[in-house]
């Protein structure tokens, strides 16, 4: 039931099972195919990676160019005119509760002259820090009192 070792291979071990046909590759790689295929792939990274940056710098800029070096819109240029017409006139905001829109340049007289006489409508006095209480924020000796068990039924 030993078999015999056959003329292909003198360096095998004794115990060495050959099957008729089967043998490794006796080829050698073919160094110009891998050094080729290989260069492609890195030639079509660098492309990828040139294409990227053009998509996201080069693209981009010329759209946000496009879009915003023309002339303002005329709905924001309404926008723009109604709001400064509502920073620059007197208006009822709520009648029945007395409530008014002034210009932005007499309600910044208004607060200066207020400011400067004291009469601000909000705390502008520095207090000193409060102390913390012995024991941290909950107060106490400092130690922590015991959870309370759970009952047993």
């Amino acid at each position: 039931m030993s078999e015999i070792k056959p003329d292909l291979d003198s360096t095998a071990p004794d115990t060495a099972v050959f099957v008729d046909g089967v043998d490794y590759d006796h080829r050698e790689a073919r160094a110009g195919l891998i050094a080729a295929v290989s260069a492609g792939i890195l030639a079509l990274l660098v492309v990828m990676i040139i294409g990227v940056y053009w998509l996201y710098v080069v693209a981009y800029e010329r759209i946000d160019q496009q879009v915003y070096s023309g002339a303002p819109s005329k709905e924001l240029m309404a926008i723009r005119e109604r709001e400064e017409e509502n920073l620059h006139r007197y208006s009822f905001i709520d009648k029945e509760k007395g409530i008014v829109r002034i210009p932005i340049d007499r309600a910044m007289e208004i607060l200066a002259a207020d400011y400067a006489a004291g009469k601000v409508g909000y705390n502008t006095k520095t207090y000193p820090a409060k102390p913390e209480p012995p024991g941290g924020a909950a107060g106490g000796d400092g130690a922590a009192a015991p959870a309370a068990a759970p009952a047993k039924q």
